[in-house]
């Protein structure tokens, strides 16, 4: 095997695909690798644990040489990250377990596995296909993914809940402390009605490849698996089995007070408040009220704060006391000018609205009437 490539393309392809990697020593070193093959003339870059797959096809390429390799995925992208030309060479040993990458005053020897080891990725399936706005779809994931829970102890949470049904796809997650929800129009020509949740490290994945291309990608979800298709390449991953918990009664029906603010200046405010709290006392009270959003803190080993930005108000006065690292997070999700924070009373979560339907339901500490 041996082709000649545009480095940026392939250390991009190559990050991409890094997520799947297991981060630990596994008992098969084959799965610590990329593999890289050719097929008609074009150059695939494959990884896999079994549980998640994916390939990409890169366009930059002169194969001058057909074949296959399987090398370690870590080192390779690091190397080639650090070579400063614009192309590089990659050349198998004649026995296949290892290849030279050359470029302008750059040679390294890679040792590597047989890459008649590499475990097959079925292609995609053509099967109930759904097609999905890239970008909508990219950032509808980031904005809800964030509220997925990391805690494997709570196993069926650590993932996105999708929800589709006709027209319309919806995402949810949450971490017992927060929830995001959102939905969009996706074109469904069959009318499939699924749901499933997807794991937070082909979430990661998803992010990393729908980062760029094509305006229009299609995705197949079923009960065991997720595939999606980008242009240049597919993403196949097992689901996680399980019922996801009923979300739908903390999402308030009737909205009793609505403040609304610009967005940085929630922001600003928020983060300067959290600088006068720790671990042990994390905790700003928000008082809203005509006008005005008044942040407080107090700690007898730190200090006290006040700031007050300007808000409108709809409603009665309310004080509610947050996490500010959660309150945070939500205002981070959001890139509006102008955001409006929803109550339906004062013993439930506050929502951050963005656009069209986004909510980031943040659970309160202690709330009260002023």
């Amino acid at each position: 095997m041996k082709f000649r490539c545009d480095k940026s393309e392939l250390a991009d392809g190559l990050g991409s695909l890094l997520g799947i990697i297991p981060t630990t020593q596994t008992s098969k070193p084959i799965f610590l690798d990329f593999h890289l093959r050719t097929s008609n003339n074009t150059l695939l870059v494959e990884a896999t644990d079994l549980d998640m797959g994916a390939r990409i096809r890169l366009d930059r390429v002169d194969i001058l040489e057909e074949g296959q390799l399987a090398l370690h995925a870590v080192r390779l992208h690091s190397l080639i990250r650090e070579i400063p030309d614009k192309s590089l060479t990659i050349e198998s040993f004649p026995s296949q377990r290892g290849a030279t990458v050359k470029a302008a005053g750059f040679e390294f020897k890679l040792l590597g596995e047989d890459p008649m080891e590499f475990p097959s990725i079925p292609e995609s399936s053509g099967d109930t296909l759904i097609l999905a706005s890239r970008e909508r779809f990219s950032q509808m994931l980031r904005r809800v993914a964030v509220a997925a829970s990391r805690d494997m102890a709570r196993f069926q949470l650590t993932g996105v809940f999708f929800e589709l049904d006709g027209e319309k796809l919806t995402m949810t997650a949450t971490d017992g402390k927060r929830l995001t929800n959102d939905c969009m129009t996706v074109n469904n020509p069959s009318g499939h009605v699924s749901s499933a949740i997807v794991p937070n490290r082909v979430v990661d994945v998803l992010l990393k490849i729908l980062s760029q291309g094509t305006e229009e990608f299609s995705f197949v979800l079923g009960d065991s698996g997720f595939q999606a298709n980008f242009g240049r390449g597919e993403v196949l991953a097992k689901v996680i089995q399980g019922t996801y918990p009923d979300y739908r009664p903390a999402i308030a029906d009737v909205v009793k007070v609505r403040v609304t603010a610009k967005r940085t200046d929630f922001l600003a405010a928020a983060r300067s408040a959290a600088l006068m709290t720790d671990k042990n006392t994390a905790t700003v009270l928000f008082r809203f009220e005509e006008g005005r959003a008044v942040l407080m803190t107090q700690d007898s080993q730190i200090g006290e704060s006040r700031i007050e930005i300007p808000v409108r108000i709809e409603g009665n006065p309310i004080e509610v006391r947050y996490n500010p690292t959660y309150f945070i997070d939500a205002l981070r999700c959001l890139t509006e000018d102008e955001i409006c924070l929803e109550f339906a009373d004062p013993e439930r979560p506050g929502a951050l609205r963005g656009e069209q339907n986004y909510r980031h339901l943040v659970m309160p500490l202690v709330t009260a009437r002023s």
